[in-house]
């Protein structure tokens, strides 16, 4: 009797090891072929910021942009591995102070009409130093670390593999905080500065009566990536779609017959996916935000007016 129940409790315990195990080599599986966290760059409040400066005889020239677009997708946990990033400039709408040589700029220099957009895309990240973060691989919340990473740069119809010293990657948790300066979601902020010759593009000199720009240009960028996908412009939208509404709860879905089609059913469920989506959701919005299970969602808080 003795021996029988030993005999039990060894394979009741070996059946539970193994149990234990394979979940855990189950859920590694799952992490490690996690396609990582998304944030997207394109800041409705115009806050992303491309500049490049260039020394001129009589005056440093200067032309900024706020539109950027682009996608970050990244480990948490380990921002060098499986990263992706790639961001697209619209020159078209760098502007230098003075209108006559904005188009001058545009036509004759970067020639926008053939080449409306530079685009940069990051392949890989061969360096990273912390500033204030404990592990400088791990986003931790409002922490910042530096990183050295290889990419490509596209513009003017040529592609140049270069090599970007130095980026910033600053990390903040979504917060009522955040949400009051009109950021929603968890936030990458990046700031980033290179050179970058204009003959390695095929881009002549600009010269602008007597201030010929020097061939190499300073380049600034500094970006504000959320977690929360980006709302088309509504004209652009109702144009398109043909008045289609979309729910501003932060998934970025469109809404089908007043319904948002990823808030789950039970109440319960939905406001635990309502918070993961917006943190500081106080539990007074939460109660008007769902109508019940029905899923019918409040056009006060959810529809775009």
């Amino acid at each position: 009797m003795i021996i029988y129940s030993s005999k039990k409790i060894i394979s009741s315990f070996l059946f539970l090891f193994s149990l234990f195990s394979l979940t855990a080599f189950n859920l590694a599986a799952d992490n490690h072929n996690s396609p990582g966290k998304k944030f997207y760059i394109a800041d409705p409040q115009g806050r992303d910021t491309f500049r490049f400066e260039s020394e001129a005889p009589l005056e440093t020239i200067v032309g900024t942009t706020n539109h950027i677009r682009g996608e970050v997708i990244l480990d948490p946990n380990n921002v060098a591995e499986k990263l992706k990033a790639s961001f697209e400039i619209d020159l078209a709408t760098i502007d230098t102070g003075i209108k006559e040589r904005n188009g001058h700029l545009r036509d004759q220099y970067l020639e926008t009409e053939k080449y409306p957009k530079a685009i940069l895309t990051i392949e890989k990240i061969i360096k990273l130093e912390k500033e204030d973060r404990e592990s400088p691989e791990k986003l931790e919340n409002s922490k910042s670390s530096y990183v050295t990473a290889e990419g490509v740069l596209e513009l003017h119809g040529v592609k140049k593999r270069m090599t970007f010293n130095e980026v910033k990657i600053t990390y903040f948790d979504g917060s009522k905080e955040l949400e009051a300066g009109y950021m929603y979601g968890d936030i990458l902020k990046i700031d980033g500065n290179f050179k970058m010759k204009l003959s390695d593009f095929n881009i002549k000199r600009p010269q602008f009566l007597l201030l010929k720009l020097n061939e190499e240009l300073n380049i600034k960028i500094s970006m504000l990536a959320s977690t929360v996908p980006p709302k088309e412009d509504k004209a652009k939208e109702n144009k398109r779609k043909g008045g289609s509404t979309y729910c501003c709860c932060g998934c970025g879905e469109e809404i089908v017959a007043g319904y948002c089609h990823k808030l789950p059913g039970d109440a319960t469920a939905a406001k635990a996916w309502i918070r993961s989506i917006r943190p500081s959701v106080e539990d007074d919005e939460l109660a008007s935000i769902i109508a019940g299970p029905s899923r019918q969602l409040t056009a006060r808080h959810w529809l775009l007016e």
